[in-house]
């Protein structure tokens, strides 16, 4: 029986490499893009690639016969600084993926974007997927998934545009990792109110195999949400991760405004003067980790099904994955 191949565009990824190993274990031939000069440790095939390259349509079609679906995961991942450099680079590296997949015939295309394309500065329960984005995003990686879903949505060929957030699980460098650090080196302040803020995290096992359930569908078009189907306490699930890890952490709580300013201070002149310099609290963690941001899942349950494991499951292989790397 002749494989099933997939392209995986950002194949060295968080993301990425679950997804590859998820499609290796459900029967399909991987075809990774990667920028990495490091050797494949897996056994798919590689095609070393810098997408920002300018012959890298080229070089995508050339990859493209016999690929039956695409799944789009590179992406420039900076939630800070300026915003012009992320928005230009996912855009302009959308664009040749999209092209080359018009030039190769049109394989299935999926595209993972972010929930964090609707974020606003309120409360957002129940996030549905016909919803309208803001006007402008609240950072520069977030306009830039919204600008690429339009160039998705634009496509000739059959098309998923997914929605993940707060994705937990083995590898994550984003999420839990600043937090913790926070926590070691005795800087870390509760936000906000007491469990006032609810997220609806997505297990980085389930979003893998989201993406290949989303492959494999061609009738499965638009926008989906993704989450484990279980909203959390934000306070609550970073205590337990703590308590696992053996963190003390004290008391101290600081209010969304006192945030907001102490943010403001430190981020805006590393803006101006050292845009590539993280700083230690960014306006949008504010936002993401005192607000409650639901999503809405109709769409995803009725096309892709539900989620194999648990949001607690994928909490553990998190918990796991960081006291190894400990």
């Amino acid at each position: 029986m002749t494989k099933r191949t997939l392209l995986l565009t950002g194949c060295d990824g968080f993301i990425g490499r679950h997804v590859t190993r998820a499609a290796r274990e459900g029967g399909w031939q991987v075809v990774g893009v990667t920028r990495s000069s490091e050797p494949a440790a897996t056994p798919e095939e590689r095609l070393y690639l810098d997408l920002n390259a300018a012959d890298a349509e080229d070089r995508l079609v050339e990859a493209m016969p016999g690929v039956e679906a695409i799944v789009h995961a590179a992406a420039r991942v900076q939630l800070f600084g300026r915003a012009a450099p992320v928005i230009a680079e996912n855009v302009a590296v959308t664009e040749k993926v999209v092209r080359a997949a018009e030039r190769a015939g049109f394989p299935r295309l999926v595209f993972l974007s972010s929930a964090s394309v609707l974020f606003e500065r309120r409360e957002q329960r129940d996030l549905r997927e016909d919803a309208a984005p803001p006007t402008r995003c609240l950072n520069g990686y977030a306009e830039s998934k919204k600008r690429c879903e339009t160039l998705v949505r634009a496509y000739g060929g059959s098309s998923a545009i997914l929605r993940p957030q707060a994705v937990i699980g083995p590898g994550d460098r984003t999420l839990l990792p600043p937090v913790l650090e926070a926590a070691r080196k005795g800087s870390w302040r509760w936000m906000g109110r007491p469990d006032e803020a609810v997220t609806d995290p997505m297990s980085v096992r389930n979003l893998a195999e989201y993406c290949l359930r989303a492959a494999e569908r061609p009738e499965a078009t638009g926008v989906f949400h993704l989450s484990d189907g279980e909203p959390r306490s934000i306070e609550g699930m970073f205590r337990q991760v703590f308590g696992a890890l053996g963190l003390q952490v004290g008391e101290r709580r600081m209010s969304r405004l006192a945030l907001k300013l102490f943010a403001g201070l430190t981020e805006r002149p590393l803006r101006l003067c050292a845009p590539h310099v993280e700083p230690p609290l960014t306006d949008f963690a504010v936002e993401v980790l005192t607000r409650t941001r639901t999503l809405h899942r109709t769409r995803t349950l009725e096309h892709l099904g539900v989620p194999l494991h648990s949001s607690e499951r994928g909490l553990q292989e998190a918990i796991a994955a960081l006291r190894e790397f400990d």
